[in-house]
C-alpha cells in the first residue's frame, strides 16, 4: 500500500513541476508579445518627439529600436511555437536571452526610469517557476547587474539617477519576491492537497479491492438510503451487471421475513444505532425459488458527528441458503438415523434378554435362536454404521484424490471377494470382461464401494440364478454394469430407490433386511467420481445397474 501511495505522490510532484514549467512559459509568451508592442509604441512616441529619452549618453535611434523589437518578436515567436524545454540547461539559456534583451531595452530606451523595467518582474517570476530558488537568485543577480550598468556605466556620477535606479530595482525585486512567495505558498497548499487526494484515492481503491474480495455482498449507504459503494458480490446477489451507484437500496432489495412479512431494508438500517444481525430473511427469485439470507445492519457515525443519527450505513448480506439447507438436512438425518437405529437395538436387546431367560430355563434351542436374531440385528447395525461411515467420508471429501485404476484387476478383486457370498446363497457370481478395458482415473475407495454396493444388493434380492459384473470399454469410456436375475424393481419405486432410508413396500422384499442407505450412498459416490447411474429393471426378471467413466489413454 505504501508503494501505491508513494507512486501517487511522486506522480503529483511530477505533475506539479510540469505545471510550473507551463506557467513560466505562459509568462514568457505573453511578456514576449507585450514587449515588442510596447517597444513600437515607444519608438513612435520618440519619433514624433512626444517624449525624450531619459539617457543622454546612449540615445536610441530607429535602427536600434527596430532591431531590438525584431529580436523580441523572434524570441517570442520561438517561445510560442517551440516544444517546452525539459532540461534546466535549455531553460537557463532561454531565460538568459530574455534577460539580455530586457537589459538592452532598458539601456537603450530610458534605463530603470522607464516603465519597461517592470517587465523584469515577469522574468523573475518565470525564472523561479522554471528553475526554482536557484533561478530566483540568478534573476535577482541579473537585475542587480542591469541596474549597476545602468547607474554606474551609462550615468556615471549621477547620484539622483543611481538612487532612482536602486529604488526601482528594490521595488521590482520586492514585487517579484512577494509574487513568488504567494505563488510558492499556493503551490505548497495545492501540492499538499493533491497528495492528500492521492492518498485518499489510493486508500479508496484499496478499500474497494478489499470489499470486492469479500464473498458477502457489501453496500455502503448514505443517510438518505442511496447506495454509494458496493462490491462484486452485491451485483451477484442482485443478479445484475448494471451500475447501482446512486440508486435507493429499498428499491434494489425486495426482502421479507421467513414469516412472509415485508422488510424495508433502509428502515431496518436506520431504526437502531447498534450493529445487528438477522438470519430470518428471504429474497424471492422468480416464481418458486428463494434465497435464505443473513443480513448485518451497521450504522456508521463519523468522529466529528454530533447528531445521534448515523451519517451512513453499511449493509452486509450473506447467502445462507445452502447452510440452512444443510442444517435442516442434518437435523432430519440425525432424527431418521436415531429412529432407524432404535429398532434393531431394541430387537437385539430383547433377543439377548430372551436368550438369557431361555438359558436359565435350560431351553438351549430357543436360547440359540434368540442369539441368532440378536446377531442378525448386530450385523444390520454394523452394515448401517459402515454405510454412514462411507457417506461421511464422501461428504468430507476424505478420499477424493483420484488415481489410475486397472479395471480388469479391480473386477477380479471384487469377484474374489463376493463369489463365496453368492455361492452360499446358491447363486453364481459371473465376471464378464470384454477385451482390454484399460484404466480409469478415480478415487479407488469410492469406485470400489460403488461396485460393492451394487454387487451385494444384487445378491441380496436374487433368490436363484446369477449375478454378473460386466466390464467393457470403447475408445473413450469404460462401462461397469451389474445385472441379476432377481425380483426386479417396480416402476413406481425406481424414482425413489436412491433416496435416503427408502425401502420398497413389497411382500417380496420383506424377507430381506436392508438399511435403506446402500443406494443412497451409491448415488453420493457416483456424484463424487463424476458419473451417472442408469437403472433397468423388470419385475421377476432382474435389474441392471450401470455407469461409465472416461477411459485413460
Amino acid at each position: 500500500m505504501g508503494g501505491k501511495v508513494g507512486s501517487a505522490v511522486k506522480l503529483v510532484q511530477q505533475t506539479s513541476t510540469q505545471r510550473d514549467t507551463r506557467l513560466a512559459r505562459q509568462v514568457l509568451r505573453y511578456g514576449a508579445l507585450a514587449a515588442p508592442v510596447s517597444m513600437l509604441l515607444y519608438s513612435l512616441l520618440l519619433g514624433f518627439s512626444v517624449i525624450t529619452p531619459a539617457h543622454t549618453s546612449l540615445p536610441p535611434n530607429a535602427v536600434t529600436l527596430t532591431i531590438l523589437s525584431v529580436a523580441w518578436v523572434a524570441l517570442g515567436v520561438l517561445t510560442f511555437t517551440a516544444t517546452p524545454s525539459r532540461t534546466n540547461t535549455t531553460s537557463a539559456i532561454e531565460i538568459t536571452l530574455y534577460y539580455t534583451l530586457a537589459a538592452l531595452q532598458i539601456w537603450l530606451v530610458g534605463g530603470m526610469a522607464t516603465p519597461f523595467a517592470a517587465y523584469i518582474v515577469l522574468l523573475l517570476v518565470a525564472t523561479y517557476a522554471m528553475l526554482g530558488n536557484r533561478g530566483m537568485t540568478y534573476g535577482i543577480a541579473s537585475l542587480m547587474l542591469i541596474t549597476i550598468v545602468d547607474t554606474v556605466v551609462l550615468e556615471p556620477g549621477n547620484v539622483e539617477w543611481a538612487i532612482h535606479g536602486m529604488l526601482t530595482m528594490v521595488a521590482i525585486a520586492t514585487t517579484a519576491l512577494v509574487i513568488v512567495l504567494i505563488y510558492a505558498q499556493q503551490q505548497t497548499s495545492h501540492l499538499e492537497l493533491e497528495r492528500s487526494r492521492a492518498r485518499e484515492e489510493a486508500e479508496r481503491e484499496r478499500a474497494q479491492m478489499l470489499i470486492n474480495n469479500f464473498i458477502d455482498a457489501v453496500f455502503s449507504i448514505d443517510r438518505k438510503g442511496t447506495v454509494k459503494t458496493y462490491n462484486a458480490a452485491a451485483l451477484n446477489i442482485l443478479d445484475t451487471n448494471d451500475n447501482i451507484d446512486g440508486k435507493k437500496i429499498a428499491t434494489l432489495l425486495t426482502l421479507e421475513t421467513i414469516d412472509g412479512e415485508p422488510l424495508d431494508v433502509f428502515k431496518e438500517l436506520a431504526k437502531d444505532s447498534s450493529i445487528r444481525k438477522r438470519d430470518d430473511i428471504i429474497m424471492r427469485i422468480g416464481q418458486d425459488d428463494l434465497l435464505r439470507l443473513e443480513a448485518t445492519f451497521a450504522p456508521v457515525q463519523s468522529s466529528s458527528g454530533t447528531s445521534a443519527k448515523a451519517d451512513s450505513y453499511v449493509l452486509i448480506i450473506r447467502d445462507i441458503t445452502r447452510m440452512k439447507s444443510l442444517e435442516e438436512e442434518r437435523d432430519e438425518f440425525i432424527s431418521v438415523v436415531s429412529h432407524e437405529l432404535r429398532t434393531p437395538v431394541t430387537i437385539a436387546e430383547g433377543s439377548l434378554d430372551n436368550a438369557e431367560l431361555f438359558a436359565e430355563r435350560g431351553s438351549t434351542k430357543q436360547s440359540r435362536q434368540a442369539v441368532v436374531e440378536a446377531h442378525k440385528q448386530v450385523l444390520f447395525l454394523a452394515k448401517m454404521i459402515n454405510d454412514l461411515s462411507t457417506l461421511s467420508r464422501a461428504e468430507r471429501g476424505a478420499s477424493d484424490t483420484p488415481e489410475d485404476i486397472d479395471t480388469r484387476e479391480l473386477a477380479h478383486a471384487l469377484h474374489g471377494d463376493y463369489a463365496s457370498q453368492a455361492e452360499a446363497k446358491g447363486l453364481v457370481l459371473n465376471l464378464d470382461i470384454v477385451g482390454h478395458p484399460g484404466t480409469v482415473k478415480a478415487s479407488r475407495l469410492y469406485l470400489h464401494e460403488l461396485l460393492q454396493n451394487f454387487i451385494t444388493n444384487a445378491i441380496k434380492y436374487t433368490q436363484e440364478g446369477s449375478v454378473t459384473l460386466h466390464v467393457k470399454s470403447t475408445k473413450d469410456t469404460v462401462t461397469f454394469s451389474i445385472s441379476d436375475t432377481g425380483i426386479g424393481i417396480r416402476k413406481a419405486d425406481l424414482e425413489n430407490i436412491f433416496k435416503r432410508f427408502y425401502r420398497a413396500e413389497d411382500f417380496r422384499t420383506r424377507e430381506t433386511s436392508g438399511t435403506g442407505l446402500g443406494l443412497y450412498v451409491s448415488a453420493k459416490l457416483a456424484k463424487k467420481i463424476g458419473c451417472k447411474i442408469n437403472v433397468e429393471s423388470r419385475i421377476n426378471h432382474g435389474s441392471t445397474f450401470s455407469f461409465s467413466l472416461p477411459r485413460e489413454r
